[in-house]
């Protein structure tokens, strides 16, 4: 006979503290074991979600109900970490698979546990091996905050190679924190595949003495501002989508002359990107703000970029663009748009810094985003395919007191531009938006 100690009744239908696992064959360690997220799990809400803002258990049922069929349906699965000894729910994790081939992995454990470390680090133990060789990833990626010795060891004992810093990026007990990366690659795909070219180390310093092409002050505008416009700049200004630019967009899809993107030239639907606009209107505050870039001269939409994944805790966001129209690349113009978009970025919003990837491959749009002011920050391998090869990421960060700095000590021409290559991004199909 077990007691619930949240209503103090009786129930003789609940099973003993600790039995919880009792059969239990994989994903079970010494002090945890992992499962998928409960109804029950409603009362233990800070167990296992990873906002900071306190929700009723009533409300969390409600999540749970939700969130869980919906995770699944875009190949993410939250599971939550159980203390053996009595079934107490301690902590979660968070893995998806938009590929079926790679894995991201982040865990949770509330701050409150004094032992909150040891917790993430045995479900890093106990999840990585499983995914690599039971779910058969072939490529497993880590992230967690750089004050987080017990998760770096987990990793490292694992045979996990660091690939990356986002430098700044959580904001942890009053202080900024950089988030760092690791990937383990399946050993039997490296042999098939040959080990890849190392990911360039994150930490190495920076080049002195880089141009950075496009970060000045906007101009003075005089007379009447382009209509609904946001930021504007010398050439181009920036509005948000309307839905009756879905049809040009959907029309100059088909038009497209170039081959390089990830998966291929999209065709759009006009009555898709139409939902897709009104979709990200209907969240305030916005989690992905989407601008369309628009001719000063003659109010032509040419592209649009946007800030995705905004973290409103954090302050961070990912930064991605797409000119439309093949005839205004290359003439710094998505340079000027991108300007501008960082201007909101870092003056309007108030983010600290934020990120952007692009194939290893497209090195025409990595070579914008360095001239733009990003910082190489380290990648990711066998995160795509082209060509019939396995292509990975290069990721990159800028942070707002640097774009500053560009922009309070930079004065350029109006002709000087960066490469503006057909930076593409997926709409909505992927939570990794590429710039390239």
């Amino acid at each position: 006979m077990a007691t619930d100690s949240d209503n103090g009744k009786t129930d003789d239908t609940t099973p003993a503290p600790g039995t919880g696992s009792a059969g239990q064959t994989f994903l079970k360690g010494e002090t945890i074991y992992l499962r998928a997220l409960e109804l029950g799990d409603a009362k233990h809400a800070t167990a296992w979600r990873r906002s900071l803002f306190p929700i009723p258990a009533e409300r969390a049922e409600e999540l749970l109900k939700k969130e869980v069929p919906e995770q699944s349906k875009n190949r993410r699965w939250t599971f939550v970490a159980c203390r053996v000894a009595d079934d107490v729910p301690v902590g979660s994790l968070e893995w998806g698979s938009w590929d079926g081939r790679t894995t991201d992995l982040e865990v949770h454990a509330p701050d409150t546990l004094p032992n909150a470390g040891a917790i993430k680090a045995e479900m890093i133990r106990l999840m990585v091996p499983y995914l690599l060789h039971e779910r058969e990833m072939m490529a497993v990626y880590l992230y967690a905050a750089d004050n987080e010795p017990e998760v770096a060891g987990a990793a490292e004992a694992l045979g996990m190679a660091f690939t990356g810093r986002l430098r700044e990026a959580r904001w942890v007990d009053g202080a900024r924190r950089d988030e760092l990366f690791w990937e383990l690659l399946h050993p039997v795909w490296t042999e098939r595949l040959g080990a890849p070219t190392p990911v360039a180390d994150p930490d190495a310093p920076r080049p002195e003495g880089r141009r950075i092409v496009g970060a000045k002050r906007r101009p003075v505008i005089t007379g009447d501002p382009p209509r609904n416009a946001v930021m504007i700049g010398e050439r181009v200004y920036l509005r948000p989508y309307q839905v009756e630019d879905a049809e040009k967009i959907a029309v100059w899809s088909r038009q497209e002359p170039e081959t390089f993107f990830d998966n291929g030239r999209d065709v759009r639907s006009e009555i898709g990107f139409a939902h897709w606009i009104r979709k990200l209107a209907e969240d305030d505050p916005q989690e992905w703000v989407r601008f369309a870039i628009v001719l000063r001269e003659n109010d032509e939409l040419i592209g649009g970029n946007g800030l995705a994944d905004i973290d409103w805790v954090h302050k961070t966001a990912e930064t991605e663009t797409f000119l439309d129209r093949p005839e205004h690349r290359g003439g710094g113009l998505g340079t000027e748009a991108k300007h501008l978009l960082l201007e909101y970025a870092f003056e309007r919003l108030g983010l600290h810094q934020v990120r952007s990837f692009v194939w290893d491959f497209n090195t025409r749009s990595a070579a914008a985003l360095r001239k733009q002011g990003y910082r190489d920050a380290g990648g990711f391998h066998w995160s795509g395919i082209k060509g019939a090869q396995f292509a990975g990421d290069v990721m990159f960060d800028y942070l707002a007191s640097e774009w500053r700095a560009y922009r309070d000590t930079t004065t350029m021409a109006p002709s000087d531009t960066a490469s503006d290559g057909a930076e593409a991004t997926s709409d909505g199909a992927s939570t990794a938006v590429r710039e390239g």
